[in-house]
């Protein structure tokens, strides 16, 4: 669970040292300044015995092979926060966490070998946060959940051995961030979401067999920040079609390796949104209702990489906002003429790792702030003539394209009064650097 991550300071335990008043002994390590033990990737295969300390105490106890936490294991220590994620966890003692009642609001247990939410957890009046996803949990146990209802705020949770919904989860009211992993069930009930709907911040789908989304999203208006990543059953139009209310507040969303052709169409009212991140989808296209015009002037910047795009969409126009954009590892052949005329604030352009093999003259010429390009690892065999009318362009990356240095092809430059730097190398002079070539050869050309 994301959200976890960052809700605790982390310290680097290369300087940690086992004091006296550390809980557990070496090779556990501990930073007594910050109250936290390091027991990490120790090939643990039991817990090592505890003694008692005072203050509030974060415990990394995680990628070891621990299989069970016995009845009042950490008694005598109060936990703030406690990673226990990818062990062997079979069995938690009904009082494991006893001591902790008031003062545990973390808890990992993601990756481990529960089969049921343990009766410990639901002894925790301050739980505000846990992560018990990859464990095979068919279900969760109403009565932990019921005892936790007025004190959790995030959960990340399921299984493929998880074969529905668990309806019980509506006694959560007060969830903000919701995390679902690896179900392999197509649908989820259409009110899902609808006891979450004036809180639900954080909707995020790791691996699900899901084939939309349920309507209730749309009473989540508060929605902010969405992750897609692994859904191989959900299409773009399935989203699209869920979605009828869009999402006002949102400002985040990431789509990652879910098998996407196109992106869906959701965006309509996200005047908010300051990222749009997309990763290895197949994309072909992007349809002109994808992106209203004007739509956000918090977006600044937008990564696509590993898509099946031959060119640049015409509907990223209307993200005028834009000062960046990197579509690399994709299939971009060309850039014409009015790709990127309407985008007037690039500063940015990355197009590396495309079988890009032509720039049209005038494709850059409406692009004035554009400072740095990136057309690395292309099949470009010359300098576009493109670059000389970004008028602020400083750096230009040409590494491992395959330019032929001639008077021929670059003689064109003697009339650029203020070329930028170049980064890469002439294919057919032995490895002479571009910048070389341009500063001693170009001026001498006819």
């Amino acid at each position: 669970m994301a959200c976890i991550s960052y809700c605790v300071q982390t310290v680097s335990s290369s300087s940690a040292h086992a004091p006296p008043d550390c809980p557990l002994p070496l090779p556990c390590e501990c930073n007594g300044n910050q109250q936290i033990v390091y027991c990490s990737n120790k090939s643990l295969s039991i817990l090592p015995p505890i003694q008692t300390s005072e203050g509030k105490w974060t415990f990394f106890l995680d990628n070891n092979g621990i299989e069970s936490i016995p009845d009042k294991y950490f008694f005598g220590v109060k936990i703030n926060f406690l990673s226990l994620e990818n062990n062997k966890l079979q069995t938690i003692g009904e009082n494991a966490f006893a001591g902790s009642e008031d003062t545990l609001n973390y808890l990992h247990l993601e990756n481990n070998k529960l089969t049921t939410l343990p009766a410990a957890v639901g002894k925790l009046r301050k739980l505000t946060a846990i992560s018990i996803h990859r464990n095979p949990m068919a279900d969760l146990s109403t009565d932990v959940l019921q005892n936790i209802s007025s004190s959790l705020q995030l959960i990340s949770f399921g299984s493929s051995a998880m074969s529905k919904w668990p309806i019980n989860l509506q006694l959560l009211t007060s969830l903000f961030s919701i995390d679902l992993y690896d179900v392999q069930f197509s649908q989820l009930p259409e009110d899902a979401f609808s006891v979450f709907s004036s809180n639900l911040t954080f909707l995020n789908f790791y691996n699900t067999g899901l084939t939309k989304l349920p309507l209730s999203i749309n009473s989540c208006t508060q929605i902010s920040t969405m992750t897609f990543q692994g859904n191989k059953k959900m299409s773009a139009n399935a989203i699209t079609e869920s979605v009828t209310e869009g999402f006002p507040l949102l400002t985040s969303i990431s789509f990652q390796e879910n098998g996407l052709i196109t992106l869906p169409s959701i965006f309509s009212k996200s005047t908010k949104i300051g990222r749009i991140s997309v990763t290895n989808e197949p994309l072909e296209y992007l349809r002109e209702d994808t992106f209203p015009p004007h739509l956000s002037s918090f977006l600044h910047y937008l990564p696509i990489s590993g898509t099946k795009l031959n060119r640049i969409p015409s509907v990223l126009s209307n993200l005028d906002s834009l000062t960046g954009i990197s579509i690399i590892q994709s299939q971009i052949l060309e850039i014409q003429d009015g790709d990127l005329s309407r985008l007037f604030n690039l500063g940015v352009l990355f197009l590396g790792y495309n079988p890009l093999v032509r720039i049209s003259e005038n494709a850059f010429s409406n692009n004035k702030q554009l400072s740095y390009i990136t057309l690395d690892h292309t099949r470009l065999t010359t300098i576009p003539k493109a670059l000389m009318h970004a008028q602020s362009l400083q750096n230009v990356d040409m590494t491992s394209c395959p330019v032929e240095c001639s008077c021929a092809s670059l003689g064109w430059m003697k009339s650029w009064k203020e070329t930028p730097s170049f980064y890469g190398s002439c294919h057919n002079l032995n490895g002479t650097s571009l910048n070389s070539y341009i500063q001693k050869d170009v001026p001498s050309c006819p």
